[in-house]
């Protein structure tokens, strides 16, 4: 018989005999389904995050920076720098011919949690009409617009959830200056929804700044991108940085994704070794128990190899559902359930790599707890094995 045969005919045996172990079966199932539903979890906050961050990001929005600046909150540009920027070539034009181009100022401020009263940070963003034809999922759900030169505002729904002095008509005091709540907007669930949004004029003259932090704009097509950023870099009049908008909202939580994604990768990894020694000890049982069937195999020409495949066969069978049961009652019981975390309030994101992701941990899984045991059925004494009760 070729390996193939074998292999086939001892792994159809031993399935046979799960019957007669499903106890000790179930609990590998479940081990494995535990720590892949577990490591999945841990890793959808990180998933969630940045599908949050990303979403609604159209493909030609672009951000100039000043150079050397960290993020947008950092920086300063000028109101001419502003005009050379919206004169850059690539710049798209609105229905009555104004480049889609809006400066930013935006500052950190205190507010206080509904749930215990504690204080945490908030973006105030400053920005302007052009801003909403920039970024149009952002609108209106109550209230209406901030208007120019007056302390107004309009505030994220997930943020208005979370902090007090948010709802629409009440009064906020940020760095002693009272602001009125005029409007709330949502944003198909981005993350600018934690945000609140005032004139950028108003913005700057209330926190004592006389410079924008950077400035949005929106391109003719992603194709412009070289040509805009080429006109703006080699320009000596200014100094600054372009990048496409979802490009650098990436970066920028890519350093929390990486701290949130190794933290699902080591609890993973830690319960991992717990399925492990459990499908060890459930392999080890089966070898055990088959002792004479494996024997009888041996003694009539079956090789070793067959009988080393066949027990990793069954143990990658366990992993297969414990993964699959795993990955169901990750997506069921957190893909879309919001999460609040470091001031932000998102949903949690079960995607399809992750639950690829948890595929492989677990086969993996299978692999090293059968490893072992399929040495030991390959290399076990015939006559020793024949004597077994």
């Amino acid at each position: 018989m070729s390996l193939f045969s074998e292999t086939a005919a001892a792994t159809a045996m031993n399935l046979k005999s799960l019957r007669q172990r499903i106890g000790a079966s179930l609990v590998t199932v479940i081990g494995v389904a535990t720590t892949v539903a577990v490591m999945i979890s841990l890793l959808a906050i990180g998933a969630g995050l940045l599908r949050a961050g990303s979403r609604n990001i159209g493909p030609d929005q672009v951000i100039v920076l000043p150079a050397g600046a960290q993020s947008e909150y950092t920086g300063s540009m000028s109101r001419d720098a502003v005009a050379l920027i919206a004169q850059a070539p690539g710049v798209r034009k609105t229905a009555d011919g104004k480049p889609m181009v809006q400066p930013l100022a935006l500052v950190v401020v205190d507010v206080a949690k509904k749930s215990d009263g504690d204080t945490t940070n908030i973006a105030l963003r400053g920005s302007g009409p052009m801003g909403q034809q920039i970024n149009p999922s952002v609108r209106l759900i109550q209230g209406r617009m901030y208007r120019p030169a007056v302390h107004e505002l309009i505030v994220g729904r997930t943020a208005q959830a979370q902090f007090k002095n948010l709802n629409l008509g009440d009064h906020i005091n940020l760095r002693s200056i009272d602001w009125t709540v005029v409007g709330v907007f949502a944003a198909k669930g981005g993350i600018v929804e934690n945000q609140m949004i005032a004139d950028a004029d108003t913005v700057m003259a209330a926190f004592d700044r006389t410079a924008y932090q950077s400035v949005e704009a929106r391109l003719d097509s992603p194709a412009s991108f070289t040509r805009f950023k080429d006109a703006l870099t080699s320009n000596p009049q200014l100094d600054v940085e372009v990048k496409f908008y979802a490009t650098y909202i990436a970066g920028q939580l890519k350093q929390l994704t990486t701290v949130l994604n190794f933290v699902g990768y080591f609890v993973g990894s830690v319960m991992a070794i717990g399925a492990v020694i459990s499908a060890l000890n459930t392999m080890y049982s089966a070898v055990d128990a088959r002792a004479r069937e494996i024997a009888t195999l041996r003694a009539i020409g079956f090789g070793g190899g067959s009988v080393i495949l066949s027990v990793m066969i069954e143990s990658q069978v366990l992993a297969v559902p414990g993964a699959l049961l795993g990955a169901g009652a990750a997506w069921l019981a957190f893909n879309g359930r919001a999460i609040s975390t470091l001031g932000l309030t998102f949903p949690l994101a079960v995607t399809a790599p992750l639950a690829v992701t948890g595929v492989a941990f677990a086969l993996a899984i299978g692999l090293v707890g059968g490893f072992a045991p399929s040495i030991r059925a390959a290399t076990l004494p015939v006559a020793t094995a024949l004597r077994a009760t």
